[in-house]
């Protein structure tokens, strides 16, 4: 029991170390590791020792500071790779849809578009979404097009506005270019979008942006429902619940940010 005590403190010392180093790529002295940590300049001169072994840590001749490799990055590229942001997705999807009783959809971007990757069916089934995994929706005027355009630049939005069709799918779908610069703003400023029936008649969807380890949306989901059932006070509702699983979804697949 001492010894494994002894072996999970060692780790959390190594950790504390590599967590300084981070902060620090121009590399740190002996000395200032062990001001920084706390630690005895001995202790920390043994697990600098442990991690040059095992390839983590390198020490620089000529200045005596120490600096991280890039094994750290190799291995965070694995996990990264390997992630499955609709596996990661799915019991969130599956508790939003729970907490709320609507349909949620799970979309990613391709290219100029949106295209539906996952999908859960509202409990309240008298009114089904036309909306099918692997269909192919504009940006403009979807609730998850538009928040993944709020996370962009404006002349990256423009770029992708001129490349596509721009269509009138109702009397309420956004037209112009200016109106929808002017929606991304709110879109920013409240962390989720609005489908006003702009793609589809007598639907009303809330969407958001799921963002990534690097800061840039890795997807979007939403919640549909019938116009008679999205009232203002209903979305007030319901962005509480999506916006938790924005937050939960984003920090699964990395992201760290505010």
């Amino acid at each position: 029991m001492e010894q494994e005590k002894q072996s999970v403190q060692s780790l959390d010392r190594a950790f504390a170390i590599i967590e300084h180093l981070s902060q620090n790529p121009g590399g740190m002295l002996l000395m200032d590791l062990s001001a920084a940590t706390g630690l005895h300049k001995s202790t920390v001169h043994r697990l600098l020792a442990s991690l040059i072994n095992l390839g983590y840590v390198r020490k620089d001749s000529d200045s005596n500071k120490y600096r991280l490799t890039f094994k750290l990055f190799e291995i965070s590229g694995r996990v990264v790779a390997g992630i499955d942001t609709v596996s990661v997705a799915k019991p969130y999807l599956e508790r939003l849809r729970n907490e709320t009783n609507e349909a949620i959809h799970l979309v990613v971007r391709d290219g100029i578009d949106i295209v539906y990757v996952h999908k859960v069916e509202a409990n309240n089934s008298s009114i089904h979404m036309f909306s099918r995994i692997g269909m192919r929706r504009p940006m403009y005027c979807t609730a998850v097009g538009k928040s993944i355009l709020a996370t962009m630049s404006d002349g990256h939005i423009k770029r992708i506005w001129d490349k596509s069709d721009i269509k009138q799918y109702t009397q309420h779908t956004i037209i112009r270019l200016e109106n929808l610069y002017q929606e991304l703003e709110q879109v920013r400023r409240l962390g989720y979008a609005l489908d006003n029936e702009e793609n589809e008649l007598g639907v009303r969807c809330i969407g958001t942006a799921v963002l990534d380890y690097s800061g840039r949306a890795a997807a979007a989901l939403s919640i549909s429902a019938p116009l008679m059932r999205m009232t203002d006070q209903r979305i007030e509702e319901l962005a509480q619940y999506i916006l938790k699983a924005r937050e939960d979804i984003s920090s699964e697949l990395g992201y760290r940010g505010n």
